[in-house]
């Protein structure tokens, strides 16, 4: 277990610094802020991601958290809270997740406190982890995968250069129980990376 714990530090940093933000793993000292955020934005996140669902409260936050130590340390996932310098805010989550290390390829996810949404931070964040997977993971893949209906969400992977490479009909069921198409971004040539803006 040590020996995971040291493995998975020498890959996954402490911090990423981004222009406005602070992306770091969370911590039990988030829960709180985390459970706020979502209850704040429950009617925009319900639409989309499906742990988004009942009244979310501290404990779950707190469960949130420590599935996150747990796949750090499995090097499975590097989840990050999104905090602004200026205000040391909680801003929201970004997360590259590892889909297979022997290519290696990686999927980035995001969500937003909805009071921060069109302010251009889910860019900055997602560049961030993808220039991160490709200078220090050797990528050689990144993907961003999104509802279809969730066209800011897809703006931002085709703001920053990522292709749409197809869209899988009918591949999830969404919270109100109606059947998804989700499009895939990749991304395979860092040099293709854009800086997003809002």
């Amino acid at each position: 277990m040590a020996s995971d714990a040291r493995r998975a530090v020498s890959r996954f940093p402490d911090r990423l610094d981004t222009e406005r933000l602070f992306l770091r793993p969370p911590g039990l000292r988030d829960a709180r802020a985390i459970a706020k955020a979502v209850n704040a934005s429950a009617a925009e996140l319900g639409e989309w991601m499906p742990w988004a669902q009942e009244t979310y409260n501290l404990q779950d936050a707190v469960a949130f958290v420590e599935a996150a130590g747990r796949k750090l340390r499995a090097e499975e996932e590097f989840t990050t809270v999104m905090v602004s310098r200026q205000r040391r805010a909680f801003v929201g989550c970004c997360t590259l997740s590892v889909r297979d290390w022997r290519v290696p390829k990686f999927e980035i996810g995001y969500w937003l406190r909805s009071d921060r949404v069109g302010r251009g931070f889910a860019s900055e964040a997602t560049h961030a982890l993808a220039r991160f997977a490709f200078e220090s993971l050797a990528a050689a893949r990144v993907e961003i995968r999104v509802d279809d209906r969730n066209a800011r969400s897809w703006a931002v992977a085709e703001r920053l250069g990522f292709a749409w490479e197809s869209t899988l009909k009918a591949n999830e069921r969404g919270n109100d129980g109606s059947l998804r198409d989700t499009r895939i971004y990749a991304l395979f040539d860092p040099h293709r990376l854009r800086e997003g803006s809002a």
